[in-house]
């Protein structure tokens, strides 16, 4: 494969992937989780929230620029980045490939910092599929991919991770993921679906205004299952029903019901550990006005703050819901799926 060029100072190569809501069955995506869970599933769909990265050629040192933070980081060659402090995950990921001096790697994501919709895992998939064809190593399928990304993003922040993010990132639409020993099966609707579009014109997100951070919530969560406590595992085999339950249910374009399943999911999430929801979440979910216009709605990811997913009675509704969620300090944003990512390498055209 011939190396990609770039012509007066284009980028070498364009990325473009999609962050993920979980719509149930988060967490049991994390390895040994799954295997204690039968029947373990997550549900979850690819947002038109996106990460980008652009690699282009520079002279000099190879640098690492991050719109998002207006952070900059020089180094001979792309090994001479720290893995630790701001730039660690990047600089993690990009070991993975040979070394290369005189580039620039420029990143931004438009979610907010502890969004809880996979941020993270979604620019690291990104990086790694703008190294891949700038390195001109052979593609890898969905499951390798995914893998490695997870095992990467493992060994940076020192926990356990899961893989729902990385798939989604990845594969793009809605996805539903069954987790077996030695494999992963996922079955995909696309956003443009009678499902699909179903599923858009009921959704919704708006930001807690509260980072959440995943690792220590995670543990909690999973530590008891682990442990072999019975009530935890009886709590995680309800998420997993529910996870199935919303598969069918969106699988089907059967809006309300997907959102009871959501709900439900959410109710026993909330009490897994301490610190999962919040006193304005609670507030928010419990209210006569937002519960009459909405079938359903949970914190994304392992919860703490972050950004609220719901599912609209009506979607005749929205901008009411909106003015709800906007009177109670939440920040309403589109909820848009993505048909997956967008690659567009020097010379070439755009390719999935």
């Amino acid at each position: 494969m011939d190396e990609p060029r770039s012509p007066g100072g284009d980028p070498l190569v364009h990325v473009v992937v999609p962050n993920r809501v979980d719509l149930a069955g988060g967490t049991l995506d994390i390895c040994p989780l799954y295997l204690l869970v039968p029947g373990a599933m997550t549900v979850n769909a690819a947002i038109r929230m996106e990460s980008i990265v652009s690699v282009r050629t520079v002279r000099g040192p190879s640098r690492l620029v991050s719109d998002s933070f207006s952070r900059r980081s020089e180094a001979p060659d792309t090994h001479g980045f720290p893995t630790r402090g701001e730039f660690g995950l990047v600089a993690t990921a990009l070991r993975r490939f040979p070394p290369r001096a005189g580039i620039e790697l420029r990143f931004r994501n438009e979610a907010p910092v502890g969004s809880g919709i996979g941020a993270s895992s979604s620019l690291l998939v990104a990086v790694m599929l703008a190294m891949d064809r700038l390195s001109g190593r052979g593609r890898k399928t969905w499951r390798e991919a995914a893998r490695e990304a997870m095992e990467i993003e493992g060994a940076y922040l020192r926990n356990l991770t899961g893989t729902q993010d990385h798939i989604a990132a990845l594969r793009g639409g809605i996805q539903g993921i069954r987790y077996h020993p030695g494999r992963v099966e996922a079955e995909r609707i696309g956003p443009g679906s009678s499902a699909g579009r179903e599923l858009a014109a009921h959704g919704f997100l708006a930001g807690t205004g509260k980072s959440h951070f995943s690792a220590g919530l995670n543990w909690r969560m999973i530590r008891g299952a682990i442990d072999g406590n019975p009530e935890v595992l009886r709590r995680f085999r309800g998420i997993a029903a529910a996870a199935r339950d919303a598969w069918e249910a969106v699988s089907g374009g059967e809006i309300l019901r997907v959102g009871k399943a959501v709900d439900r999911e959410w109710a026993i999430r909330r009490t897994l550990a301490r610190g999962i929801s919040t006193r304005a979440v609670d507030g928010l979910f419990s209210s006569p006005e937002f519960r009459g216009r909405v079938s359903g709605a949970k914190l994304c990811g392992a919860g703490g703050g972050g950004m609220v997913f719901g599912l609209l009675r009506d979607p005749g509704d929205r901008e009411e819901v909106e003015r709800i969620l906007a009177r109670r300090g939440f920040s309403p944003v589109p909820f848009r799926i993505s048909a997956g990512p967008r690659i567009t390498v020097a010379g070439g055209t755009g390719a999935r």
